[in-house]
């Protein structure tokens, strides 16, 4: 494992880059040495990206978002209806990433370097329940997989589905439905090297297989199933999720049937059966976005205790605990290999106001505005100093937690046009928000106040209103002086300059 942090929080004012450099952090934990060349390399940015979808489609990095309605029973496990109208256990984000991350973890019953253009995938139950146990216990043990359908009748003989239906008909009353189609489909189908997963319901598979033997018929063995497969185990007894072999679908009720190769994420099968996990970290990462506005507790339930470094599986002080919905009081545990990034908008929520038990969990990384980034020079406008001068502006006023982020001001051929809208669009709205009905505060920030409509040279006018000319009647109301500010529709690059240094006319 590398010695990066397993909980890392990034956290600072609104336009930092938090979410944009997460990217970067989630390819550093993945592999950093293979990628080292795209990671933060500005020019690479496009590759860098790419290679980030291909892994959030892969189910290496998995992205959420908290909010105030997110639950435990989103993010670990809970009841979900299904389509039959009733109740169904239903893991969550955190459990799906962790059952795939531990899936990695665990020994190989043998490694299989397969060419997916030379064989086929396929899905088989083995047996009805999670409870109906003795047909699955009987095939890993013997080391075969087995067809319920068939009846009481050796296919052996048959070369093709229609001699199948002959010898079906000739020895059954019962109606065909599916017997026909599965016969055919384990005799002729699946070949010597195809992989076979076994599926524990529509969402999770348990055991891979490779098919190394012919059909055979055995009616004297300890189960009612007659029909055969010799198979070498790959994996056994574990939890894979469906979504780290198949893009977004679900494994289908049939107790038999061929993959289609475009559903599946043959890069992940392949990472499972073929590569040597001993040799890489196989790392995976949860991206939590704005992980402050979530209730920790209510998200994380009795889960927060095993997210920390010594606790997880592995560790010397390592716990596992029986999640509340787990069928067959399944053991729960947070893998090693499994690392957490939250992003935080502090301008949403201090720092100091955190859950302090998630806080003596995670490493905070803070990300403040980086002037650097910016232009120098925008038509005549020092844009680093601009902002610069505005934060620093915040930071008397309000506090550093509010600061305007660089990123706001990041884009390709920055023109002046381009600051005019940002201003009016982003950063103006922000400070209406910070310091709500304060205009005078606003006023200050931004270098002050035009006294008319037509002196563009401000970003803000302020006027005077006139008691008389709002009211016919003044309704004892004093003649106190308000004052109301507008927008200036297209100001100058003076108006910029002038938040940060005198107008020439002034000097």
């Amino acid at each position: 494992m590398n010695n990066e942090p397993k909980n890392t929080i990034f956290y600072g004012p609104p336009g930092t880059g938090k979410t944009y450099n997460i990217i970067n952090k989630c390819l550093e934990i993945i592999d950093k040495d293979n990628f080292k060349d795209i990671i933060n390399k500005e020019d690479k940015r496009e590759e860098a990206v790419e290679v980030y979808k291909k892994l959030v489609e892969q189910n290496r990095i998995i992205f959420c978002t908290f909010h105030q309605s997110y639950g435990y029973e989103e993010f670990v496990q809970g009841l979900r209806i299904n389509e039959n109208g009733g109740f169904e256990v239903r893991d969550g984000i955190l459990k799906k990433i962790c059952d795939a991350a531990s899936t990695n973890l665990t020994s190989r019953s043998s490694k299989y370097d397969f060419k997916e253009e030379n064989i086929d995938f396929h899905k088989m139950s083995l047996g009805n329940t999670n409870q109906d146990t003795d047909i699955y216990d009987y095939c890993i043990q013997n080391n075969v997989v087995a067809l319920g359908w068939g009846e009481n009748i050796d296919y052996s003989d048959c070369n093709d589905k229609e001699e199948i239906r002959e010898k079906y008909e000739e020895n059954s009353k019962e109606p065909k439905s599916f017997t026909i189609e599965a016969v055919e489909r384990f005799k002729h189908w699946v070949e010597t090297d195809d992989i076979i997963i076994v599926s524990q319901g529509n969402l999770k598979a348990k055991a891979i297989a490779r098919v190394i033997g012919e059909y055979f018929y055995d009616d004297s063995t300890a189960i009612e199933y007659n029909h055969f497969r010799k198979v070498e185990w790959l994996y056994k007894d574990v939890t894979i999720p469906v979504e780290q072999i198949m893009k977004n679908k679900q494994f289908s009720q049939q107790s038999i049937y061929m993959f289609a190769k475009e559903d599946l994420i043959i890069d992940n099968i392949r990472q499972l059966l073929s590569e040597d996990v001993s040799e890489k970290d196989n790392n995976y990462v949860l991206v939590i976005d704005e992980i402050n506005r979530g209730n920790i507790s209510k998200i994380f339930g009795e889960l927060i205790t095993l997210i920390e470094e010594d606790k997880r599986i592995g560790s010397k002080n390592e716990i596992r605990v029986t999640l509340p919905y787990s069928e067959n009081n399944e053991k729960f545990g947070i893998p090693n290999n499994l690392y957490i990034l939250g992003t935080m908008n502090t301008a949403d929520r201090s720092i100091a106001l955190m859950d302090t038990a998630l806080r003596r969990r995670f490493h905070f990384i803070e990300m403040m505005p980086n002037y650097s980034l910016l232009p120098e020079d925008v038509e005549g406008i020092d844009v680093q100093e601009f902002l610069r001068t505005i934060n620093n502006r915040i930071e008397f006023l309000y506090d550093r937690d509010h600061m305007i982020g660089h990123a706001y001001f990041i884009k390709d051929d920055l023109k002046l046009e381009d600051l005019v809208n940002i201003m009016k669009n982003k950063v103006i709205p922000l400070l209406q928000e910070y310091f709500y009905e304060d205009w005078e505060k606003i006023e200050l920030i931004l270098g002050g106040t035009g006294k008319n409509e037509y002196d563009r040279d401000y970003f803000l006018v302020k006027k005077v209103m006139n008691l008389n000319d709002i009211f016919k009647k003044s309704h004892g109301i004093s003649n106190t002086k308000k004052y109301k500010y507008e927008g200036v529709d297209n100001p100058t690059v003076n108006a910029f300059i002038n938040v940060y240094k005198a107008l020439e006319s002034q000097e």
